[in-house]
């Protein structure tokens, strides 16, 4: 679950990755015709409208997953803590 947050931040929101330009024609030094460019449509925007939610559900329920094994993590830790309270009041 760690792997896949650090993986999803890597990534970053796919409406907000960056974009190369390596593929693109340079027709002289300092110009050149973006391959990617492409006119914005409501399909478009929809499409990485839906991209974004998915991303976001699913840093989420990696981030809730990860908490949810801390809380699991703690609460065995604080059995463990009153068996060895126990233990050692027997003992005395």
């Amino acid at each position: 679950m760690t792997a896949t947050i650090q993986v999803l931040k890597k990534a970053g929101r796919p409406s907000e990755r960056l974009v190369s330009h390596e593929n693109c024609t340079f027709k002289k030094s300092m110009q050149h015709e973006c391959v990617h460019v492409h006119e914005i449509t409501e399909a478009a925007g929809t499409q990485e409208a839906e991209a974004d939610a998915e991303y976001d559900n699913a840093l989420k329920k990696a981030i809730k997953g990860v908490q949810d094994v801390v809380t699991a993590i703690n609460e065995h830790l604080e059995e463990v803590r009153y068996e060895i309270e126990a233990l050692e009041a027997c003992d005395t």
